[in-house]
Order: structure tokens, then sequence, then C-alpha cells
């Protein structure tokens, strides 16, 4: 190795050393601090011609993720991402970072490549912008923060200006938090807005751990062996404590069903549930369930509140998440009043024209007739003085 790696490099090497391998040969070459004056040129892209076309139209119209198209072409996926996005850098306008003959970095393209990371861009951006591959901006980002060190600068900032976003590093104790919320049974979202992991992230850590957990015969909790969830845990969606009490006190009063769902934001297939619980829970007990109280034939309208109950499955989650902090009778009031001031807030903004043209033709705005301006036509007794 020490008399031909210095002139020929890991090739001359492994033609005298077949049997290792071109990362054993290096690795040992810098262990005993000997270098080649050969430079080698730049990488190939790892995927050819006619399958970085199509890499790049899955990702740009189809948009499909980098894993994804990696499985497609039978590349990894940080592999993927480098082709696309060198091959999308002056697709898109951008100027890539100056090269040699070789295909290494200038001190002119160096420099733009440190420029980026000082300015805290995404190492995704970078690479878009520079047409470079992830590894280079990885190296320089060490190389550079290890310069800066030794002359007492201030690091460089975290990519994207510490922003959570999809594809960033991962600490091995956030890493560890986000898999013991998974093993209490928390989803992917909740696990999202509690550590403020990018969902992305949080996703292919279960997947791993799923794995991980399925090697030892074991699952997670509420989902089998493949990780397909059965049980959902403890969620906004669910119905709340309060609710459930609150049907209970109306149902008691002899209030209808269907009534009561309406005013405690239930469904009415859960409520007429409720309601055999609650006649069961009473015959266990000897008595019975009282029949409710009919209104009769009523005028249409009479019982409407334009602000409760809330309508649809959106607006119905969003009331039961109040109801983590708040008891029913108060969240039931904030979200009334919060509703008010919505619909003053809306009546009072400024139209557009489409928006005006939409209120007429549904019939919630009237056309108004100009009266006639009377200063602007001439009089009788100015046309007998001419």
């Amino acid at each position: 190795m020490r008399e031909h790696y210095p002139e020929g490099g890991v090739e001359a090497v492994r033609q005298h050393l077949p049997h290792r391998s071109w990362h054993s040969i290096h690795v040992k070459a810098h262990r005993l601090s000997i270098h080649s004056t050969r430079k080698n040129g730049c990488k190939a892209s790892a995927l050819p011609t006619e399958h970085l076309e199509e890499a790049i139209r899955l990702r740009e119209e189809e948009r499909w993720s980098f894993k994804r198209i990696g499985e497609r072409f039978g590349v990894a996926e940080a592999s993927a991402c480098n082709a696309v996005l060198i091959a999308l850098c002056p697709r898109k306008g951008f100027t890539p970072a100056q090269r040699d003959q070789y295909g290494r970095l200038t001190p002119e393209g160096l420099e733009r490549v440190r420029y980026a990371l000082k300015k805290g861009l995404k190492g995704v951006d970078i690479q878009l912008r520079l047409g470079v591959s992830a590894a280079c901006v990885a190296e320089q980002r060490r190389v550079y923060n290890r310069d800066l060190a030794e002359r007492g600068k201030a690091l460089l900032p975290p990519p994207g200006g510490g922003i959570r976003y999809s594809g960033v590093k991962v600490s091995r104790e956030q890493r560890a938090e986000v898999e013991a919320l998974y093993l209490q049974g928390l989803g992917v979202l909740k696990i999202e807005t509690r550590t403020g992991i990018a969902k992305t992230t949080c996703t292919r850590i279960r997947a791993k751990l799923v794995k991980r957990l399925k090697r030892k015969g074991q699952c997670l909790p509420g989902c089998d062996i493949n990780g397909v969830r059965h049980a959902q845990a403890h969620s906004f969606r669910h119905i709340h404590a309060s609710q459930i009490e609150a049907l209970r006190t109306m149902l008691l009063a002899r209030v209808p069903v269907q009534r009561a769902a309406r005013l405690c934001a239930i469904g009415h297939c859960s409520a007429i549930r409720l309601r055999d619980e609650l006649a069961a829970e009473l015959a266990a007990k000897g008595e019975e369930l009282r029949p409710p109280i009919l209104p009769g034939r009523v005028k249409q309208g009479v019982y409407v509140d334009p602000f409760w109950p809330p309508q649809g499955t959106v607006q119905i989650y969003a009331f039961r998440q109040l109801l983590e902090d708040l008891p029913f009778e108060e969240a039931k009031a904030r979200w009334r009043r919060d509703r008010a001031a919505e619909r003053k807030a809306e009546a009072a903004r400024p139209k557009t024209f489409e928006e005006q043209l939409a209120l007429v033709a549904t019939g919630k705005a009237k056309l108004a007739t100009v009266a006639p301006r009377a200063h602007l036509e001439p009089t009788i007794a100015k046309g007998l003085q001419a």
C-alpha cells in the first residue's frame, strides 16, 4: 500500500490486493496517513438518463417521495434524491456550484456552499440551488463548523433556522421519546403535536419500531403484529365524559333522544347506544327509564339556534377539543361566543364583486333601485328661458 497508493490510488492497490474492498483500502490508507496525488473524476449519477427523466416526472408531477422513487428504480433513497435534485438545479433556473475538471468544488463553489450554510438553508434547498449531493452538504457543514470552533467563532445555525421540518436530523433522545409515546398507544398526529417532530419523521420511526417489535413477537398497543391499528387510544374524536353526563341528564329529564343528542353535539347512533346503556343500568337497579315528552307539532325554526350545535364532523371535533380544558357549559358558551364573533366579522368584511353577485344569486342580497337625480336633468323653466 505504501508503494502503490501515493501514485495509483485505490485502483492500483486493488490490483495487488483483489480480496480487499475499496472502502477498506481507503480506511487503511487514512489510518496510516498515506495520501495519494491521483484525482478521480466525479461519480456518475446513480440513475441513467432514461430513468432520470422518469424520476423527475414522478417527483414533479406525481409528487412521489424520494424513497418511493428509489424503490421504483432499485437505488437508495439518498441516491435518488441526489440524482433528481442535481438534475433539477439548472432546470429551476439556479446556477450549479463551480467545479474543476475532476468534478471537485472550486474555491468559488465552496464559498457558495458555505454562504448557504451560514444563511441557515435546509440541506435539500442547498442541494437544489447548488446542485450538490447531501453528503457534500453534510461534509462541508462538519468541516466549516470545525474551522469556526478552532477560530473561536460562532457555529453555523441549524438547518432551516431551527424549524422542525420533514428530513431534519433527529437525536437519539428525541427518537426514544417518540418511541415511548408510540408504546403508550398514541398516534402520529398526537406525537407530532407533543414533540414538535415532523409527521413524516414520526411515521418512519413508527415503521422501524413496528419491524423491531415484530422480530420479537410483540406489537404496538391497539395494533396487530403488522402495525395495523384496531383500537384507538384517547382522541378528540371520542365523545367526552361531560357530553355523556349532559346527555344522561337530558334523558332522565325526558328529553327526546334525538333532540338531546343534537344539543350535546353527539351523533344520533351514539346517543341511542348511550340511551340503551342507561336503560340497562336503570333496569339492573329495578328502575325504568321513563318515556320522553314529545313536543308535539311546533312551528318550524322555533328551537333553531344559529350558533349551536356544531355542524359537521370538523366543528364537532373542534368543540370536543375545547372540552379537554373547559366544562361542558363553559365550552358551549365559548363556542357560541366565538361563532357569533366570526359571523359579525364576516358580515363587516368588504365583499368582492364576485361575492356580491353570489349573494344576489342566492337571494341573500338585493339590487337597490337608483333614485332619479333631478339636479342633473334640465328643468322646464330653464328651457323656457333659453
